[in-house]
């Protein structure tokens, strides 16, 4: 389990709880790929409420994920620096006169709001005050060579 960041429904976690989670995580792909290594393959588990949970709420979300930018708003405190353009893996955010404009092709994975590096960005009131998640062990700099890899 890693931690949670979907900033939209609730705060990641912080301090120890953070760091548990992720020497946790860290230690399970250890495991994970010595035996992908020894074995060729290997049976994730499964959890039958988040099959379920999936099952209810996947084509609720998928039918109005893109639309879903509409609600992104950027504050007085942008610098203009374009990060959350650059690190938009489908590449929906342009910057016009300087500030971040969303084309409507979201898959919300929220990176905008998680990297930008003056928390500019919100989705409603909501995520005004939630903390924001970047895996330490992931530059901004390389997350957006890596996206940017990737696009046409």
């Amino acid at each position: 389990m890693m931690p949670g960041n979907y900033i939209l429904l609730y705060s990641s976690p912080t301090g120890e709880k953070r760091e548990k989670r992720l020497a946790i995580a860290d230690e399970q792909l250890t495991a994970i790929t010595g035996t992908i290594s020894r074995c060729g393959k290997q049976e994730l588990p499964s959890s039958l409420f988040a099959n379920l949970i999936h099952f209810l709420m996947y084509s609720r979300f998928a039918s109005h994920v893109h639309d879903d930018d509409r609600k992104f708003s950027v504050s007085d405190s942008c610098t203009s620096c374009g990060t959350c353009a650059a690190v938009c893996p489908a590449g929906n955010i342009e910057l016009v006169e300087g500030k971040p404009v969303w084309k409507h092709h979201c898959e919300l994975c929220c990176g905008c709001i998680h990297l930008c590096p003056v928390q500019a960005i919100q989705a409603g009131r909501s995520t005004e005050k939630r903390q924001r998640y970047r895996n330490p062990a992931v530059s901004i700099g390389d997350l957006k060579k890596e996206i940017l890899k990737g696009r046409p």
